[in-house]
């Protein structure tokens, strides 16, 4: 991977943006940018390129964000336009290229609602990581849910129970934007959300439900503190290790009372 060059990656996305009107030539930079600053060093041994993930090029996130920078007024100033690129960023399948999408849908998911749901719907079944998943819920997502709540909370449930693993995660992390808005306070509505996901034996579906508690515990010390000592009495292996991953983020007092009814 060569050194950043912060005035030539600037200048190379300022490129990008001018073509935003062309998804097929805009797309063919975009990947080019990304692969000229990829770091391949991963694929001199074996052993680190089987353990690595599949599709992340490993391109710096300054890299990314220049991208994104670069072409978000041309999406927020022609939102239908951007949905070509979209797309064909989706498609492309890199990590990275799905976070573009992702990040991008975020800035015109407001102005075109409906569309924006609908991309989101389709793009669930092709998720392929925690990372995807969280970048699609957080920012893709993001402005709808705090558009509409109560309909998301809603939406979110649904997710939750999906059969797929990471549509799942998604379902969760679409919680985080309601989380950390101060104008949202319906804490119960996601704790019915988490406690869906309370006994799944996925490692990623736990990260990811123990993450909400953490978002929601500033939000309501007293209704998460409930939920958790209702959960900790249930005699599930999965639910307590979200339990225990939320341990820390308490009083001493209130860790001591938890852990002692999860060994009764």
């Amino acid at each position: 991977m060569p050194p950043i060059d912060l005035p030539q990656v600037r200048a190379r996305a300022a490129v990008i943006a001018e073509q935003f009107s062309d998804p097929p030539v805009c797309l063919v930079s975009i990947h080019s940018l990304l692969m000229d600053y990829s770091d391949q060093s991963h694929r001199v041994s074996q052993k680190l390129a089987d353990s690595a993930p599949a599709n992340a090029l490993k391109t710096p996130a300054p890299v990314v964000r220049q991208v994104i920078t670069a072409l978000r007024r041309p999406a927020q100033d022609a939102p239908p336009a951007a949905l070509p690129l979209l797309k064909g960023l989706w498609a492309a399948g890199s990590r990275e290229e799905r976070r573009i999408a992702a990040v991008l849908l975020g800035f015109v998911a407001a102005k075109m609602p409906a569309e924006a749901l609908a991309l989101v719907e389709a793009w669930l079944p092709e998720i392929e990581s925690a990372e995807t998943a969280d970048a699609l819920a957080e920012h893709g997502l993001g402005p709808l849910a705090l558009a509409s709540p109560a309909a998301h909370v809603q939406n979110a449930l649904r997710w939750t129970a999906h059969p797929l693993k990471w549509t799942r995660r998604f379902g969760l992390a679409s919680l985080t934007p309601l989380a950390k808005d101060k104008q949202w306070d319906d804490v119960p509505g996601a704790l019915s959300v988490v406690r869906a996901a309370m006994a799944d034996n996925e490692p990623e579906i736990r990260k990811a439900a123990a993450s909400v508690l953490c978002d929601l515990l500033p939000k309501s010390p007293s209704e998460v503190n409930l939920f958790l000592r209702e959960q900790a009495a249930r005699s599930n292996h999965n639910v307590h290790l979200i339990v225990r991953a939320v341990l820390p983020k308490l009083p001493p007092e209130d860790q001591a009372e938890l852990i002692k009814v999860m060994r009764a």
